[in-house]
């Protein structure tokens, strides 16, 4: 855990916010971004990692699987490569990076740092997916839109 912090504070240092933590073995797949799920719009696609032992499942990852899949979009839960997410920010197809969690509900990743290269993301204001994801969420949450998922308890 040491470790995890040196090198947070190294990349801070660098102007990031937050880490996309990687998996152990290769270092070649997406896992999470600090104590968040991480999640990819690429190719019209909302792609994230799948659950495993490293990758937990979240609440608010689910949540935002089900408003995505009920709203249409298609919904890839998989080993996600670092390879295709820099190759998708190159050429375009990656068009939203956010990660999600019950502290962080959804936030934006505007720009991803890999190997010396800085890659920026399309503004937040213009991106469809996640905003729209987290607007439907944050209506749900409050009562503004009709919970068709039995999620909210009268207490």
């Amino acid at each position: 855990m040491l470790a995890r912090y040196i090198h947070l504070q190294k990349h801070k240092k660098e102007g990031f916010d937050q880490l996309i933590w990687t998996d152990s073995a290769t270092h070649t797949l997406v896992e999470e971004s600090g104590a968040a799920n991480v999640m990819f719009v690429l190719d019209g696609k909302l792609i994230t990692a799948a659950v495993s032992e490293t990758i937990l499942n979240g609440v608010t990852r689910d949540t935002i699987i089900t408003l995505a899949k009920d709203k249409g979009i298609t919904v890839e839960e998989r080993k996600v490569t670092i390879a295709e997410i820099i190759e998708g920010a190159k050429n375009g197809k990656l068009t939203e990076a956010f990660a999600v969690g019950t502290a962080a509900t959804v936030t934006q990743i505007g720009e991803i740092g890999y190997e010396g290269e800085l890659y920026k993301l399309s503004d937040a204001s213009t991106r469809t997916v996640s905003t729209s994801l987290a607007k439907e969420l944050n209506d749900i949450r409050n009562g503004l839109a009709e919970d068709r998922f039995g999620w909210n308890w009268i207490v």
